[in-house]
């Protein structure tokens, strides 16, 4: 650091101070003992690139702020020297973290300043610890101040106003925006709410049937309106019940949540931290948040990216310091977390000797997890499925009754395989009774549920995964497709009259380049048919047998990105076919 004085035309207000507003009188009286007694105390300052001899206030913005006053007044000029403490390789998160000390320590912001400055700190990875260390103030009166990011808008501004006090603001933070709405509004028309009066009111707050996520047939108790509210609001009168139903909804609302966001957390604090989160940018992967309060209430932010926070400061601030205190668990969750971890690995020791354990927790885990691919589900809506659909369907039926999985024959297997609605240690107990062969089966099957070609909208002409396995696995969709009506009447005319050249149907079959479209899918569906039910099959069906496009070969060949040179066109328009 270096101490000498610099002209007060060379200073620049910060940018990131945390006082966003400054009393006028108390500048003012700064400003006067400055004029008769000089200035007293250095500023703070870190020089500024690309700006020659120019300097950015770190800490002192208060008396910067007086001496530009006077300035203006014209008892003072740019030239005046400013005694300043230049901090040369100072970053910016300690410009941040000197200004927040010296604002909270010297006069105190106000507390959604304190509350915009210390979640600054909070977000640049200080810990709980290190901003008490830093500005003096207690651990709680900091989570106190965090709190407030809970506010609304509403109650945000009724607090920079004075409408409301600090008091009655900590207190707000235990409710959800519309609860906190009302009682601002309920406030700013006179009624009497005290600090207490609105923790009492939000913690006491009876589940309404509009709070509920479950359908409420599921509801079997009591439900009160009340006639005189204004908008005559019903509530449970069995808050037990409305809670385990609440809970069970959570739990399914995060299986959807899981199965396309990056990542899903459930908490059950009074409400979501939103603070720690911000929201993903273009490109990033979001996740979701899901909060049910102790009164049952519901949030979901998506989209959310977390912060980089110190693990046990966001768990310390994750909720109002003012809710009531829990027992004290005789286990913490950073203690649970270590013992769950030893007692994991131990038996993930233990399964490295039982393959054949390991294999039962592999298929479980798969069966819980399982997402056939697009092509089972897409397949299994036609009327008259063909060969290899009709295998895979089969041996998912065959299982499904091993696991216990009562199918009408009539009900599409899919309905209940993969199981939807049984737990783990169900499925676990079901896969124990299966022989060695039956669970290799059973895994061989799940494994071939969810491969496939990725991007079906388009054809795979690259040399794929999946297009290197099928040529492994010696794949000939001759003997697993046929070309039915719905690939017939998805060609244009020209393409099935190229078609039926090629699969030997026009040698005898006349002009068809006369031939409707839908004669001729009438036509050539009668010629495969023949074809394959011919004992001995002539010329002409062998062409049938033998004939398959090219967009079922292994790379797929797209004819759309075959350029053909000018002086080789096509005298036949069936030539130009798929």
């Amino acid at each position: 650091m270096t101490m000498q004085t610099v002209s007060l035309s060379s200073l620049e207000p910060s940018r990131g101070n945390p006082r966003k507003t400054l009393d006028r009188r108390s500048l003012e009286g700064l400003a006067a003992s400055i004029r008769n007694d000089g200035l007293l105390q250095n500023l703070v300052v870190r020089p500024m690139k690309g700006k020659g001899q120019h300097y950015r206030i770190v800490s002192g913005e208060r008396r910067f702020r007086a001496l530009k006053l006077l300035q203006q007044r014209g008892e003072l000029d740019g030239d005046f020297a400013v005694p300043v403490e230049i901090r040369v390789s100072l970053s910016k998160d300690d410009s941040l973290r000197i200004a927040t000390v010296e604002n909270l320590q010297r006069q105190n912001l106000t507390p959604l300043e304190e509350a915009a400055a210390l979640t600054k700190l909070i977000h640049k990875g200080a810990t709980l610890d290190d901003v008490a260390a830093r500005t003096g103030l207690s651990p709680t009166t900091i989570k106190r101040r965090l709190a407030l990011n809970g506010l609304c808008d509403e109650a945000r501004a009724a607090l920079a106003l004075g409408s409301i006090n600090l008091a009655q603001a900590e207190a707000l933070t235990l409710g959800g925006d519309d609860a906190q709405r009302s009682i601002v509004e309920e406030i700013e028309r006179g009624s009497g709410f005290s600090g207490d009066d609105i923790k009492t009111t939000l913690l006491d707050d009876r589940p309404t049937v509009a709070s509920a996520i479950f359908p409420l047939e599921q509801y079997t108790g009591t439900i009160t309106t009340d006639l005189f509210a204004e908008d005559e609001t019903s509530y449970f009168d069995d808050g037990e019940a409305f809670l385990q139903l609440q809970k069970e909804a959570v739990t399914q609302l995060v299986k959807h949540h899981e199965a396309s966001a990056a990542w899903v957390e459930l908490t059950e604090a009074y409400r979501i931290p939103d603070w720690q989160y911000r929201e993903a940018g273009e490109g990033e992967e979001g996740g979701v948040l899901i909060n049910l309060s102790p009164a049952g209430r519901v949030d979901i932010r998506e989209g959310l990216v977390k912060r980089e926070i110190d693990s046990h400061t966001a768990e310390e601030t994750a909720d109002s310091p003012i809710v009531p205190r829990k027992a004290k668990a005789a286990y913490s969750a950073v203690l649970c977390a270590c013992i769950a971890h030893h007692k994991t690995v131990a038996v993930q020791e233990m399964l490295l000797s039982s393959p054949r354990k390991a294999k039962e927790v592999r298929v479980v885990d798969r069966l819980m997890h399982l997402r056939p691919h697009e092509a089972v589900t897409a397949l299994a809506k036609e009327t008259e499925p063909q060969s290899a659909y009709a295998v895979l369907e089969s041996q998912a039926r065959l299982f499904a009754g091993w696991l216990g999985l009562d199918i009408e024959a009539e009900e599409s297997v899919w309905t209940q395989f993969p199981p939807h609605d049984v737990d783990d240690l169900t499925l676990y107990e079901a896969v124990l009774g299966l022989s060695d062969h039956e669970l290799d089966q059973l895994e061989t099957l799940l494994s071939a549920l969810v491969f496939g070609q990725s991007g079906c909208q388009r054809l795979d002409t690259q040399d794929s995964l999946f297009n290197r396995v099928a040529r492994d696995l010696s794949v000939d969709m001759r003997n697993h497709w046929r070309p039915d009506r719905r690939f017939f009447e998805r060609r244009t005319r020209d393409q099935l009259i190229a078609i039926a050249v090629d699969c030997g149907y026009a040698e005898g079959a006349g002009r068809v380049a006369s031939y409707k479209k839908a004669d001729l899918v009438n036509c050539l569906i009668r010629h495969f048919e023949s074809a394959r039910a011919a004992a001995t099959p002539t010329p002409a069906q062998q062409k049938a047998r033998e004939w398959l496009p090219d967009a079922m070969l292994f790379p797929a060949i797209d004819p759309d990105a075959i350029t053909q040179p000018e002086d080789e066109a096509t005298d036949a328009p069936w030539e130009d076919a798929a």
